[in-house]
């Protein structure tokens, strides 16, 4: 896998990152995220939303699938988003899920479970950088249309 481990201390749906990938727009997140995350994009028959947990630097360390849901929603719980954050001491996160239909337009839901998450980790001193709609090779970004993060 590269620069992908699985040490000792993750799970098999924790991958540490060992290259040096700093993500400094919501585009190289997106790229990130179509070429290493949800890809082959076609795999994707359920939703699945995937942390990038961010350094102080914003270099990602660590890639986690924290839920798998049907094939148009999943149940996101807050506390379970920030459990890897937490467990790796992330100062930062950027939450990202796919839609298997391949239209990355948000819904009310996807809002939702946006607000939620940055008001938790505004408790938690972890910054949500951005939630990012993976669809079949396109990508929305509810930070830049200004969904989410009041």
């Amino acid at each position: 896998m590269g620069g992908r481990e699985n040490p000792e201390g993750t799970s098999r749906f924790v991958r540490a990152i060992r290259e040096e990938i700093v993500i400094r727009s919501p585009a190289e997140a997106a790229n990130h995220l179509l070429t290493h995350v949800f890809a082959p994009f076609e795999v994707f028959d359920q939703e699945e939303l995937w942390l990038l947990l961010l350094n102080t630097k914003h270099r990602i360390t660590h890639e986690a699938m924290v839920y798998r849901g049907t094939v148009n929603s999943v149940y996101i719980r807050p506390a379970e988003l920030f459990k890897e954050a937490v467990r790796v001491n992330a100062p930062g996160i950027l939450l990202s899920h796919c839609h298997p239909s391949g239209d990355p337009t948000p819904s009310p839901e996807d809002v939702r479970v946006t607000e939620e998450a940055v008001q938790v980790g505004k408790l938690l001193g972890i910054e949500v950088l951005d939630h990012i709609l993976i669809g079949r090779g396109v990508w929305l970004s509810l930070r830049e249309q200004k969904l989410g993060f009041g």
